[in-house]
């Protein structure tokens, strides 16, 4: 069942739309991440939603209950920030306490209640500290055990992980699908980084110039992207330009600068003969081999450059390829290596590509993640 319902939500500021006439609805227990760029209106669908901006058009309802016109304080809502806005006077177990104190929640059950919010987030002995004495991961598990305590039904994030570090933001990515998972409440999570929405996400929302750009799984987007904004911010992408050549019920072929490829109707999106089209691939996807190696056969497309700058990444390598026909390429490498400065020949399958029809009327570029 849907507990949050958003319909033609629309945002103006004067003479600028933020937020364009947004769909989408959550379940009770999702964990569901709004992911685009910065000035997306990503953060701008959230506040309306906790109730700090009224909507110029549009229906929010929660439970059933319509929201808009309602204050933040009469919505079964609560919002960790990203400045995360504990008191610094109070002691960690007040500023989680806090807001039971407003409810005139007697004080007894607030410590019950506090200790066990303590306890969710592993923090057990540290009411007494102050914000100050915590570290910024722990500040973090603080903001969020307040947003827990009263038990609300939503719980709304602005990119709260952004101020730290790789290895602590990923610690908290793991916390926060543990806590979610424990207490069963539904996150809302805005954020522009995919890393994080990727790693912690039921479904994703993604968002451009204020207009909603997919909905749908993790794996939905990174697989299926439906548009090559998409398929560039959700993850890593290689594009090519190239043009529809012919078409049938099979497929369609595509000439790219290096002849005719066959493209299979499941892949090739919808387009028709004489369209250009922007042939993407993930860098994953990509073979590098050496240049002595024969043309590619059908199928694949293919061309030869000279690789450029090379990043250890671990369990594989990232290669930077400039190519003959295609420019600047990336490729992700495991089982081979290859020096700067080599000639190489990079290759793909045609049933790896997504092809999307391109507006040759802009040469915008999507902002990256």
């Amino acid at each position: 069942m849907s507990l949050l319902n958003v319909r033609g939500l629309t945002k103006e500021f004067g003479d600028l739309t933020a937020v364009d006439d947004v769909d989408f609805d959550i379940e009770d227990g999702e964990f569901v991440s709004i992911l685009g760029p910065s000035g997306s209106g990503k953060s701008t669908v959230l506040r309306m939603v906790a109730g700090f901006e009224e909507p110029t058009d549009g229906a929010i309802s929660l439970d059933g209950v319509d929201l808009v016109g309602s204050p933040p304080f009469e919505r079964d809502v609560n919002m960790v920030f990203q400045n995360l806005a504990l008191f610094p006077h109070l002691t960690v177990a007040e500023n989680i306490g806090y807001g039971l104190k407003q409810q005139g929640v007697p004080a007894s059950e607030r410590r019950e209640r506090t200790e066990r919010m303590l306890e969710m987030v592993r923090l057990e002995g540290y009411g007494d500290r102050t914000p100050s004495e915590l570290s910024g991961g722990e500040q973090q598990r603080v903001a969020l055990a307040r947003a827990l305590v009263n038990e609300p039904a939503l719980v709304l994030f602005d990119e709260p992980l952004s101020s730290l570090d790789r290895k602590l933001r990923q610690h908290m990515q793991t916390e926060l699908q543990r806590i979610q998972a424990e207490t069963d409440t539904t996150f809302l999570y805005v954020t522009h980084d995919q890393e994080v929405a990727l790693a912690v996400s039921d479904r994703l929302v993604v968002l451009d110039e204020g207009r909603i750009q997919q909905v749908g799984t993790v794996e939905d987007l990174y697989e299926a992207p439906e548009s090559k904004f998409v398929a560039d911010f959700i993850g890593d992408v290689n594009a090519v330009e190239g043009r529809v050549t012919g078409a049938d019920g099979d497929g369609v072929t595509v000439d790219a600068g290096t002849g005719d490829v066959r493209i299979p109707a499941a892949a090739a999106g919808d387009v028709a003969v004489g369209d250009p089209v922007d042939v993407c691939v993930r860098p994953y996807l990509v073979r590098v081999e050496g240049d002595d190696r024969a043309d590619a056969a059908d199928g694949t497309f293919s061309t030869t450059g000279v690789v450029r700058n090379r990043s250890y990444q671990g369990s594989d390598s990232l290669y930077g390829v400039e190519t003959e026909a295609w420019g600047r390429l990336t490729a992700e490498v495991r089982s081979a290596s290859f020096d700067i400065g080599e000639s190489v020949r990079v290759a793909w399958d045609a049933a790896d590509v997504h092809l999307y029809r391109r507006d040759e009327s802009s040469t915008s570029e999507p902002e990256a993640a």
